[in-house]
């Protein structure tokens, strides 16, 4: 791939998902609107939602470097975290649904009626989405690099 495609590729991507954005933004009209579409998604969609986060660069280049590093029995992680995912959609979904919150922290809150477990949740969800994300930006930067043929 040339770099000009390359970088048009990028454009139309970032500005497709801009528009998307704003059409959305157009159709919320509430809270609930804006966090859970109003309660109307299937379970279908919501299960590829869930899947798109599962299969992440995190998740492709983080088993793969592991596996390089360790050996085979890291194949045994994803097997853990898809083991997680299935108790946190059990034991933490439909009480976060019937709860009517729509963060942890909001559903500590609500369960526990304590601040200091709002506050600490909330430091949790930070960190952890922070740790989350920087192996997303590192592979957002490498796949930029290859795309667009930026210097290093």
């Amino acid at each position: 791939m040339s770099t000009a495609s390359g970088v048009t590729a990028v454009v139309l991507v970032v500005v497709t998902a801009v528009l998307i954005g704003a059409f959305g933004l157009r159709l919320s009209r509430t809270t609930s609107d804006f966090y859970v579409a109003s309660r109307t998604v299937s379970p279908l969609w919501n299960a590829s939602a869930i899947g798109g986060e599962y299969l992440s660069a995190a998740s492709f280049l983080g088993v793969a470097g592991l596996i390089l590093a360790y050996g085979a029995d890291m194949l045994w992680l994803p097997v853990g975290w898809t083991g997680g995912y299935l108790v946190l959609l059990v034991l933490v979904s439909a009480p976060l649904r019937r709860s009517g919150a729509y963060t942890l922290p909001d559903f500590a809150e609500a369960r526990l009626s304590s601040m200091t477990v709002r506050r600490t949740a909330s430091v949790l969800v930070v960190l952890i989405g922070w740790l989350y994300l920087m192996p997303q930006f590192q592979s957002a930067g490498v796949v930029l690099r290859t795309i667009t043929g930026a210097p290093e």
